[in-house]
């Protein structure tokens, strides 16, 4: 978090944006997180690093707007195996699986892009007449070769006779 944004807390619970010096709603925060931006939340009192009660909080209040970001059976089991292997379960796994579990998406989202822009160039291939939506070089080197097929003069085929019947 060598680039957050410090945010100060009030004791009235306001969030003050050192940055642009305004206040934040926890939707604000939501958005600048959303955004790829990390934060740290410092008490404005005692200077105390208080970013994950913050962050805890913002998660229970979309919770409450939601109903449906934990499932009560995920709650449950929280609540079950507190202690070390909980803390080691956060730490290790949920972190690892939802950092795969991003990385995937953006890998599918890539692919899915790729799919997208083949899928216009072979439109464009279809219609080699229409020059006015501009082609990839890859798109061209294509056409190249089925313009110079279309160009060749059409022969007939010689084809063999019957001998003539008896």
């Amino acid at each position: 978090m060598h680039n957050a944004l410090t945010i100060k807390r009030y004791g009235n619970r306001r969030l003050y944006d050192t940055e642009s010096g305004g206040y934040l709603t926890n939707q604000d925060v939501v958005d600048i997180i959303r955004q790829g931006r990390d934060i740290r939340v410092v008490d404005s009192r005692t200077g105390e690093d208080i970013t994950k009660m913050v962050l805890i909080n913002i998660i229970l209040e979309e919770e409450k707007l939601r109903q449906n970001l934990l499932p009560v059976s995920f709650l449950l089991q929280l609540i079950r195996l507190q202690g070390e292997t909980l803390q080691d379960f956060f730490q290790n796994y949920l972190t690892a699986s939802l950092e795969a579990y991003l990385k995937t998406r953006q890998e599918f989202d890539r692919r899915f892009r790729e799919w997208l822009d083949l899928g216009a160039a072979m439109t464009r291939l279809a219609s080699p007449g229409d020059e006015s939506v501009t082609s990839p070089p890859a798109v061209a080197a294509l056409r190249a070769p089925a313009k110079r097929r279309s160009a060749k003069p059409q022969t007939k085929r010689k084809t063999r006779s019957k001998p003539p019947a008896p």
